[in-house]
C-alpha cells in the first residue's frame, strides 16, 4: 500500500475510533481473532475480510474475559477482550490480512479497544509477530449476551481449538 493512502486510512481510523495505528506496518499484517471474529463465516460475511492466510494461534500470558466497557450497550453487554494473566493463555485464529482490509476492521473494531502488539503462537510452535486488540485500562467485567457468545463457542468448535479450552468457553456464563 502506499505511503499517502496508508497515511489516510490511518487518520480515518483515527477519527471513526480515537486510535491511530503506527505509521509503518507491514503489508501483509497479522492479526490475531480471540472473540466473534473467529468465525470464519462472519468474518467473511459480515466484516467483508479477505485474508491470504489463516492459522490456529495461542497468546501466553493473556485470559480471555468480558469487559463492560464497550460492545452495542456499554455497561450492559460485554464484549471479548482479554487481561494479563500469567500462566493462562488465549487461543484464537491468526489471520494474513492486506493492510488494506486491516485498516477496514480497525475502522470497524470498538473504539473501546486500543491495540497490543505482540507474539502469538502458531500450531506449530512459531512465533508470529501480530496486531490484536484489548481495552488499554482495567475495566469491569461482566456476562456476554447468549447469542454473541454462541459465536465464539461455534468458532472455537469449528476451528478446532484444544478440548480443554472449548470445555472453559462451555463454563462461561451469559445473560439472556
Amino acid at each position: 500500500m502506499n505511503v499517502v493512502l496508508w497515511s489516510a486510512l490511518r487518520l480515518w481510523i483515527r477519527y471513526r475510533r480515537g486510535r491511530l495505528p503506527r505509521a509503518s506496518l507491514p503489508d501483509p499484517i497479522w492479526y490475531f481473532a480471540y472473540g466473534s471474529n473467529m468465525n470464519e463465516r462472519l468474518f467473511r460475511e459480515r466484516r467483508h475480510m479477505r485474508w491470504f492466510e489463516n492459522r490456529i494461534g495461542r497468546l501466553r500470558g493473556y485470559r480471555l474475559c468480558f469487559s463492560v466497557a464497550g460492545g452495542m450497550r456499554p455497561g450492559v453487554s460485554a464484549p471479548a477482550n482479554i487481561k494479563e494473566a500469567p500462566g493462562k493463555t488465549v487461543h484464537g485464529v491468526l489471520y494474513l490480512l492486506p493492510l488494506g482490509k486491516f485498516a477496514r476492521l480497525d475502522a470497524s473494531e470498538g473504539s473501546q479497544y486500543g491495540y497490543l502488539w505482540t507474539e502469538v503462537e502458531d500450531a506449530d510452535g512459531s512465533r508470529v509477530p501480530a496486531v490484536t486488540y484489548k481495552v488499554p485500562h482495567d475495566a469491569p467485567e461482566g456476562r456476554p449476551g447468549r447469542r454473541y457468545f454462541e459465536v465464539i463457542r461455534e468458532a472455537a468448535r469449528e476451528r478446532g481449538l484444544p478440548a480443554d479450552y472449548v470445555a472453559f468457553l462451555d463454563g462461561v456464563e451469559t445473560r439472556e
